[in-house]
């Protein structure tokens, strides 16, 4: 039978008011609002919980029904009645096909070795898995595994290039971050992505990152023209520009767009992002202005 479910936070308040003292309801309000959100079960989980329950109880020679509630019980943080259902699936079948359950499992607990033992086995009998190939690459990522992680995700990738743009990001700055490859084959493998689907802005945003990143402003300056017009139109896009600009060694082109983004702000509610914002303008427009000026003299002069 599924564990009887915990009381939900405002009931529990409701409870302690009727047995506590006033002077200890600021105690237990206190230490439930500690209680995180994922440990109150919803609506959803616990009819699904039920379900299973129910097909558990008519098929109790099954483990794939264990296995399907044991994921259930993970993605609800209660980990216990998680493993008591993964051990009992292992009981009654080839304990291979729990393996991925518990990978989750260990891995959300922290226990990346252990996790990735679960996830090489589980593929050993499951190749090309795509879930578990995506557990596995951002565990050998998070374990600085880069090499193992950047052959998952080159497998995820040949198997279905038309992933969320997400998983060509978590590649690329494995690319990036590898001296074998580099910047070149991080910025060759979002290029070519973007060539199928657009300048989607968070592929060329991290593209602009390595371009400064390697000292190739111009490079960078051609990238942020080509996101969405609706982000050209912003402050925000006038004085990234303008740094770049200046940068390059382009003031004369950065003052303009300075000045656009000075009067955007003005006419822009005061919050504490844009006051930044501001501050940085100024810096900027200094910058520029000191820049254009030393241009001016060297162009000047005999």
């Amino acid at each position: 039978m599924v564990a009887s479910p915990r009381l939900p936070v405002e009931q529990l308040k409701r409870h302690a008011r009727k047995r506590t003292p006033s002077g200890v309801l600021f105690f237990v309000t206190a230490l439930l609002a500690l209680i995180p959100l994922a440990a109150v079960p919803d609506a959803a989980t616990e009819a699904r919980l039920t379900e299973l329950t129910a097909r558990i109880e008519q098929h109790p020679g099954e483990q794939a029904w264990l296995i399907q509630r044991a994921r259930v019980y993970v993605d609800a943080n209660r980990y216990e009645l998680a493993l008591g259902d993964i051990r009992a699936a292992r009981a009654l079948g080839n304990p291979s096909e729990a393996a991925f359950v518990h990978g989750i499992l260990l891995y959300r607990s922290g226990e990346l070795v252990a996790a990735r033992e679960q996830f090489d086995t589980y593929l050993a009998s499951h190749p090309g898995h795509r879930s578990a190939l995506e557990y596995r690459a951002r565990l050998l990522r998070d374990a600085g595994h880069y090499e193992a992680a950047l052959a998952d995700y080159r497998q995820l990738l040949a198997s279905d290039p038309g992933l969320d743009p997400g998983y060509y990001l978590s590649t690329a700055r494995i690319l990036a971050a590898l001296p074998e490859y580099g910047t070149d084959e991080a910025l060759a493998l979002l290029d070519g992505r973007m060539a199928d689907i657009g300048p989607i802005s968070s592929l060329q945003r991290y593209a602009i990152e390595l371009e400064k990143q390697r000292g190739d402003y111009d490079a960078a300056i051609d990238r942020l023209v080509t996101l969405d017009p609706r982000l050209r139109a912003t402050p925000e896009w006038q004085v990234e520009m303008a740094e770049l600009l200046i940068l390059a060694g382009r003031p004369g082109e950065a003052l303009p767009l300075l000045t656009v983004a000075e009067e955007q702000l003005q006419s822009l509610r005061q919050t504490g992002s844009r006051d930044k914002l501001r501050m940085a303008l100024q810096d900027l427009k200094r910058r520029a202005e000191e820049s254009a000026s030393v241009i001016r003299g060297v162009q000047l002069s005999p």
